[in-house]
Order: structure tokens, then sequence, then C-alpha cells
């Protein structure tokens, strides 16, 4: 029972110089995940999310409750029991009291609607000759909410503030206008470093995307890369190792030193074999193409769907199973990118059909290409089983699925009446998913 190593991949035809067939068809490298959407334009003006609501730190919160509660208790002291805050009756002092600690409160928990109690307790003032301490707390709570609030918030805020203080100095102030100039200034200053905060916070945010989407995007091809690695660390050696086993089960039995001699040829070719995929695999890891091995790709026979199929056919008929092939339709027509997946797709399953049933009364081989796809299939019947069994691991098959999908194809295995079955369908455009 003597076996030669399938032939060895090489380019297809009229393919490109230092093509392999171990390189995914992925149609996405992995520096355009396309998951990841598409990457908004550089940095502009504004930092997107900047006309967002931004939350206060809770210790910043923690500050302005605390300030609600001194001034509110102060407050409240001096209008009950002393001479008042200067502003009229004792109702309308503890109404402005109650007013300004609503709106530090909504200011803390709810920035974006700090316009509304802002704008009522700006109505309370504007009657007053003289508003007080309440022409410096102002503009300091609008410059809070230029941090905090949405933009459509903080535009009614600003707006209110700016409304009054032109209603008040025009009709109410003791002074007159002649002020207004530095008051309406003043203002749009102060909520100057609210702004730039808010922008420093909505590109720190959106660094800490980027950076996690950056993460995400080199975990997913680092696990793409690392199932990359282990389909086509099985596609090369699993066919080699498998002949090898065989032959070496084989040769344990024969007494023709001839046939011994042959046996160890065959173990020593197939060793080879393995050894010279593993080190093209290994170059095209370090330097992401083959050049250092480019005379040797060039000297392999270019992949043919037809040759493939009349080496698996010998190979199964050197161990002993009969074999029937068909081969039809236009094979010319099978795109490049496609025929090193159906050479995989037969390598594995006449693999499986040496390790799993070696006694095996009959296999089928077929490759058909119809109008729109290329059809491989390899059965086999169920044979009563002789000599020790290989461990069956499923990364085969399972590596396969993924070869096929990735040129929208589909690919099916399983038992049927007579045996055992692999079938894949890949569609002639190689349309990558």
């Amino acid at each position: 029972m003597l076996t030669r190593p399938l032939r060895p991949e090489g380019p297809g035809p009229g393919g490109p110089r230092g093509y392999h067939p171990w390189v995914s068809a992925s149609p996405h490298p992995p520096h355009d995940d396309p998951a990841a959407g598409t990457r908004p334009p550089g940095p502009g003006l504004l930092p997107p999310g900047f006309a967002d609501r931004r939350p206060f730190h809770r210790w910043v919160q923690v500050g302005l409750f605390v300030l609600v509660g001194i001034n509110g208790l102060d407050g409240a002291r001096v209008v009950l029991r002393g001479p008042g805050l200067g502003f009229g009756d004792q109702d309308y002092e503890l109404l402005l009291l109650a007013v300004e600690a609503c709106t530090i409160v909504v200011l803390a928990l709810r920035p974006s609607w700090t316009w509304v109690p802002l704008a009522a307790l700006l109505a309370l003032l504007l009657p007053l000759e003289n508003p007080g301490s309440y022409v410096v707390l102002v503009p300091l709570l609008l410059a809070f909410a230029a941090y905090a609030a949405a933009l459509p918030g903080l535009g009614l805020a600003l707006a209110a503030v700016l409304v009054w203080q032109v209603a008040w100095s025009a009709g109410f102030s003791a002074v007159g206008p002649r002020f207004l100039w530095s008051y309406v200034p003043l203002t749009l200053v102060l909520t100057l470093p609210g702004l730039v905060l808010r922008s420093l916070s909505a590109q720190r945010e959106r660094d800490r995307a980027e950076l996690a989407a950056a993460e995400e995007s080199t975990g997913r091809a680092l696990e793409q890369q690392r199932l990359e690695l282990a389909r086509e660390l099985h596609d090369i050696i699993a066919h080699d190792l498998t002949v090898i086993a065989m032959q070496a089960r084989s040769g344990a039995y024969a007494e023709d030193p001839a046939v011994m001699r042959e046996t160890l040829g065959v173990v020593g070719d197939s060793s080879r074999a393995a050894l010279r995929d593993l080190r093209r695999l290994l170059q095209v890891m370090r330097s992401g193409q083959d050049e250092g091995t480019a005379g040797e790709v060039e000297g392999a026979v270019a992949a043919d769907p037809r040759s493939d199929l009349e080496d698996v056919a010998e190979a199964l008929a050197e161990v002993g199973v009969p074999v029937r092939t068909r081969c039809e339709g236009p094979l010319a027509r099978i795109p490049d990118s496609v025929r090193p997946t159906v050479r995989r797709v037969l390598r594995e399953a006449a693999t499986n059909v040496m390790k799993h049933a070696p006694g095996t009364t009959s296999c089928v081989l077929s490759v058909v290409v119809d109008g729109t796809d290329v059809h491989v299939e390899v059965g086999n019947t169920a044979g009563e089983r002789t000599g020790p069994r290989f461990p069956a691991s499923g990364f085969g098959l399972t590596g396969l699925r993924e070869r096929v999908h990735l040129l929208g194809g589909r690919l099916s295995a399983g038992p049927t009446a007579e045996g055992w079955r692999v079938r894949a369908s890949i569609p002639l455009t190689a349309a990558a998913v």
C-alpha cells in the first residue's frame, strides 16, 4: 500500500507572481474593518459630540449642592431674623432664594433645562434697580451651563440672560444703559472657559471611542489571523501526516525489503513536502509575501482542477480505495481565486476517506461546472474498519466551511445511505462575504 504526496500547490493559471492559496480571500484587510463603519472626516472646528449634554463630575455636583445648602440657609436666616436682603418684602426675598436654589439644583442635575428656572429668576430680578450679587451669580451660572448643557438649552439660557441685561439696563437700572456695553461682553467672556472645557471633553471622548474601536478592530484582526493560521497549518500538514501514518502502519507489516524501502521513500517525500509547505507559510508570515521562495513557486504546477482530481484519485487508488471520477463543464471558467479552495476540498475529503474509511468499497470524486457555480463532491461508502483509528478533530471541515463561505459558497458534509459525502458549491463570480 503506497501513497505519494499530492501535488504541491502553486499559482493559478495567469495568476500573479507570488500568489499563494493560503492567503485569505477575505474582502477586507485587518485595518479596514467593515463593521467599524465609515470613519468620520478629520477633526474640524468643533469635535463630534460638542453639542451634546455633558454631565458634571460628581464632585462638581456635590459642590453645587453644598452651595445651595449654605446660601439658602444663610439667606433664609438673614431674611427671617435679620434686616433682609434689601430687595423688598420678606415673601419676595424668600421667593428669590427658592428660585435661585431651584436654578442651581437643575443646573447640577439637568443642565440642559437650566434656562427654565433661570428665566424665572431673571423675571423676578427685572424690576430691581440694583440686583446686588445676582449680577455676578447669573453669569457664573451661565458659565457652568456653557460646559454641561446641550447647545439648544445653552442658547436659550444665553438668550434669556442677554435679553434681561438689555431690558434691565434700559428700563430699571439705577445707572441706566451706560454700562450695558460692559455687561454683554463680560457675560460672553465668562462662557468661554466652559466652552473650551466642553470642546476638550468632547475631543477626549472622541479619542477614547476611536481608541476603543481600534483596539476592537485589532482584536478581531488578530482573532481572524489566528483562525487563518490554524486553518492553513491544518491544510498544509494534515494530508502529509496522514500519508506518513498510513505508510508507517503498512510498513510495519511488510516483509519484502523492496516494499519497505519504497514505503520509507514515500514517508520521506511526504515529510519533505510538509516541511517545504511550512517554510513557505513561515516566509509569508514573516514578510507578507513569498519573494524568498518565488523560484520554488514558479516551478510548481499551475492549479488545475482536472489535474487535482486525478492526483487525489491516484492517491486514493494507491491505498486500495476504488475510485470513480467525474469532471464536467467548462473548467477554464473557474476563477483563480476559487481553484485553491476546490483543491482544498478534494484534498481534505480524500484525507478523511484515508483516515476514517479505510475499508470503503468505492469513492466518487466529481468537479462539475454549470452556468453559475462549480460543484465539488466527494462521496464514499462505509466499509469495515481495520487497524487502529485515527483521531477526528473536525478542524478540517471547519476550515473548509470558512474557506467556502469567504467565497460566497456553501459546504455540506454528513452521512448518506451509503456512507459519507462532502459537497461544496462555489459561485464562479467568487463573491466574497
